[in-house]
């Protein structure tokens, strides 16, 4: 059974999910940022996943190293945001790249554009300059990279529309009030939450498949 969390905690990829339409159950978000719980296992084949992101975030590094920029990937580039709130935003982003006063914060995928992708790294554009101290007060680009294919996000992207899009989003997520909890095929294939957890959970068919 799932047990509260210390403090409330949300990934980046959570939020963009959601900001993105792309996840109608809110709650699933919800109930992970505020508790901590017994993970289904899922068939998704993260081993291959993991080779593929790596194989192409290398290719990504090497390429900019050999233009001459200054790059520094994942863990270098951890987010940990804390507002007055005191929930905590965490997140990765893959690689940032710094060409004279140009900073360019890349997320590679290895699946179809989704626009929760380009949400993510829109995030990433606007915490990283709080959060991460050698960025401090600079407005970096941003860039989703699929393969051969890229999807360029200009700094003035980041409007002030879209801060208050973030905080409302992450008001739901971390709010005390349970978010809205959608069940069904769609919803819950993916989902890692055990009936345990969420009495609501549908149970897959053959059909669903």
């Amino acid at each position: 059974m799932a047990q509260p969390r210390d403090g409330v905690y949300v990934w980046i990829t959570w939020l963009s999910k959601i900001m993105a339409g792309e996840q109608s159950c809110e709650w699933a978000s919800w109930f992970k940022a505020h508790n901590t719980y017994s993970k289904l296992p899922n068939d998704f084949d993260i081993v291959t996943w993991t080779v593929e992101h790596t194989k192409r975030l290398r290719e990504l590094n090497r390429e900019l190293r050999t233009r001459g920029e200054l790059v520094s990937v994942e863990n270098e580039n951890s987010i940990k945001y804390v507002p007055v709130t005191g929930v905590t935003v965490a997140g990765k982003p893959d690689l940032i790249s710094t060409a004279g006063s140009l900073v360019t914060i890349y997320d590679v995928k290895t699946g179809q554009p989704k626009t929760s992708d380009t949400i993510q790294v829109m995030i990433y554009m606007y915490l990283v300059p709080w959060t991460v101290p050698r960025y401090r007060g600079v407005q970096p680009s941003g860039c989703v990279v699929y393969g051969d294919n890229r999807v360029l996000i200009p700094p003035h992207a980041i409007t002030e529309t879209f801060a208050e899009q973030f905080r409302y989003f992450l008001n739901i997520v971390t709010g005390l009030e349970p978010a809205i909890k959608v069940s069904g095929p769609n919803e819950c294939r993916f989902c890692d939450i055990p009936h345990s957890d969420c009495q609501e959970r549908h149970i897959l068919n053959p059909s669903d498949l």
